[in-house]
């Protein structure tokens, strides 16, 4: 999935900054405000891909003293950068930009240029989201989330997450630029330009806000779906010598990295080497349930106490998504 999702960033940095220069050149031709709220959208999103190619390559550093889990959470914290810094700003930029263009004086110029660039503008946008929704398919078969909407809330991809989400606004933004130049063209009336420039921004606001919610999640410390600690405590509970689930905690490294610790209390007749059999069946069913577990820790109790989670069941407290 890694793979899958660096093409995506790749395709969508090489299009975004063909679009941005070509943005620019027409605003400065016709000095529409959507124009120029589009080459913000466009240069925001440079600067997005940029920003979570650094945390693809950050991410990919070895365990370390200082980092004994390695730093696969640098994908999350700048996608969370991506989302507050460039799209927060660069949408604030473009309600800004529409604001300041209402009452302006209608200027007759030849809008053709625009409805050329952002024609290229939406091929390739149409090109980088037809790229990211297979991407986000095979997060969600791989997972095995009923919908998109359902990825979007549980998958742990965060740098998908906003690639996938930028490219759909990136098209309704694009549209929504088409529809405030050609009116204006149409009717000279310059409302329907900083209409246009509003919107874009405003997009670019909410989609900042929604995905900073997501991967603030995940930087904190996010666990597996509660459907897969639900199967976990199934494969866990059909181990031989396993008697009960005395606490199991999961936290995401990376998207395909996770920590699981559990402490399992096993059948007190069991010997020092079924102890250890039993907890490699327990860390191999771990494996099973969820393949991203590169982190185990067993801890074994010859007895049970009042703590204990019955097999199948899901702690209430868990927030799980």
């Amino acid at each position: 999935m890694a793979t899958s999702t660096r093409l995506v960033v790749y395709v969508s940095l090489v299009a975004s900054a063909a679009i941005a220069a070509a943005k620019f050149i027409a605003y400065l031709s016709t000095g529409n405000a959507s124009m120029l709220s589009q080459t913000y959208y466009s240069l925001s999103d440079v600067g997005n891909q940029v920003l979570l190619l650094v945390g693809f390559r950050l991410s990919e550093a070895d365990p370390s003293r200082q980092y004994p889990f390695g730093r696969g959470k640098e994908q999350y914290v700048f996608a969370f950068v991506v989302t507050v810094l460039l799209f927060g700003v660069a949408g604030y930029a473009s309600v800004r930009e529409g604001y300041a263009a209402l009452g302006t004086p209608f200027r007759a110029v030849d809008v053709r240029i625009n409805y050329v660039v952002l024609g290229v503008a939406l091929v390739f946008e149409l090109y980088a989201f037809y790229k990211s929704y297979q991407a986000v398919r095979e997060e969600a078969d791989k997972e095995g989330f009923a919908d998109l909407y359902g990825t979007f809330r549980q998958t742990k991809d965060g740098p998908l997450l906003t690639a996938a989400t930028e490219n759909l606004v990136a098209i309704v933004g694009v549209v929504a630029a088409i529809l405030g130049v050609y009116l204006t063209d149409v009717t000279g009336n310059t409302i329907y330009d900083a209409a246009a420039s509003a919107v874009i921004g405003l997009l670019l606001m909410g989609f900042a806000l929604a995905l900073a919610w997501e991967n603030r999640g995940l930087m904190v410390g996010e666990g597996v779906t509660r459907t897969e600690r639900h199967a976990l405590l199934e494969a866990i509970g059909d181990v031989d010598g396993a008697e009960g689930v005395l606490d199991l905690r999961t936290m995401h490294l990376g998207p395909d990295s996770v920590l699981v610790a559990c402490e399992i209390a096993f059948d007190p007749a069991l010997d020092t080497a079924g102890v250890e059999t039993a907890v490699d069946a327990v860390e191999a069913a771990v494996r099973e349930v969820v393949p991203e577990a590169d982190r185990i820790y067993v801890e074994a109790e010859s007895q049970r106490s009042g703590h204990e989670y019955p097999f199948g069941d899901v702690d209430e407290d868990d927030h799980g998504r």
